[in-house]
């Protein structure tokens, strides 16, 4: 069984068990996910409760899904509605975050090499586009010369302290710069 799977949540249950229930929450943040690509199904407010809008959204997304029309969220009916949510998360959700640092406290300091600075290197060549503050650098997988400059820049725009050495915290700012202003431009 599906771990984050509820049992059965059907709208019949006592009000009491029916407030505030994460499950519900969770399955109207996925029916309205859904819904914001799909005009067949039902807009909810995200309240925990199971009522009447909740009901006919589920029965909705059964009918197109192909699924008995019971109104109850069974095992099948919750395993559709993830699914589903997932394949719209892959398509017009944001993308999961790349974290491409080794674990906790990794650094690559100046003249260190490491092929984590290629995918560096690389955000830097499309930042250059958009932002006079960075330069070209070479894809030679070394924190010297352009790229050690333009990561002390990050830091210098970041308020961190300015090391030139790549960390957790570098990287963490240059994503959401890149995302800023690259991914999202």
């Amino acid at each position: 069984m599906n771990a984050n799977a509820p049992a059965n949540i059907t709208p019949l249950e006592p009000i009491e068990a029916r407030q505030n229930s994460q499950p519900i929450r969770s399955l109207q943040y996925m029916l309205n996910q859904l819904a914001i690509h799909n005009d067949i199904l039902t807009r909810l407010a995200v309240d925990g409760i199971f009522g009447e809008r909740t009901l006919e959204a589920v029965m909705v997304f059964q009918r197109e899904n192909g699924l008995p029309v019971t109104g109850v969220v069974d095992l099948t009916t919750w395993d559709a509605i993830r699914n589903a949510y997932s394949h719209v998360e892959l398509m017009y959700g944001f993308p999961p975050a790349l974290n491409v640092l080794p674990c906790g406290t990794y650094t690559a300091v100046e003249g260190q090499e490491c092929e984590v600075l290629r995918i560096v290197q690389a955000m830097f060549d499309s930042l250059t586009k958009v932002m006079s503050n960075f330069k070209p650098c070479p894809m030679n997988c070394c924190n010297d010369g352009e790229t050690y400059q333009n990561i002390r820049e990050v830091q210098r725009l970041s308020g961190l302290p300015v090391t030139g050495t790549l960390n957790r915290a570098t990287w963490a700012y240059m994503v959401q710069l890149y995302q800023a202003l690259v991914t999202r431009g």
